[in-house]
């Protein structure tokens, strides 16, 4: 079925993300490796915004945005709009861990080349990009529902 290939592959994905992640870096628990993917995922989110997407409360997410500030994982800038308020913006440390997970897709997609015809490859590709443009979509219509 669609949804079990389609649920296996994204599960290798993540898998080899976190598991990579967390053993090249032995400071990293899988949950500071998730909030920070979180973080690096929302785009520069203030700490609030980080607070209410993991449904944690905003002194939580302080606390644990302070041990990843201390590791060396994000840093904070005072918001220009509310200063008041922090932007959580990771750090080259963690980027290091993405370019870790692109070889592996890189690496994936060069076997993926082989495997399939061009055409094939073509069409996958338009059937990702649809899929894509498709749950922004939706990913915007909730967020205007709430």
């Amino acid at each position: 079925m669609l949804s079990q290939e389609f649920q296996a592959v994204y599960n290798i994905f993540k898998m080899n993300f976190y598991s990579s992640m967390c053993a090249t870096s032995k400071e990293l628990t899988m949950q500071e490796a998730f909030s920070l993917d979180i973080i690096y995922m929302l785009g520069e989110p203030t700490i609030l915004e980080y607070a209410k997407y993991m449904g944690i409360s905003q002194p939580n997410a302080t606390y644990k945005v302070n041990q990843l500030v201390e590791k060396g994982y994000l840093n904070k800038t005072v918001s220009q709009e509310d200063k008041r308020s922090y932007h959580l913006k990771v750090t080259s440390k963690f980027l290091e861990f993405y370019r870790e997970n692109d070889h592996y897709i890189k690496k994936a997609l060069k076997e993926i080349e082989k495997l399939f015809s061009k055409e094939e490859v073509k069409s996958l590709e338009k059937m990702l990009r649809t899929i894509r443009i498709f749950m922004t979509e939706e990913k915007k219509n909730d967020k205007n529902n709430y």
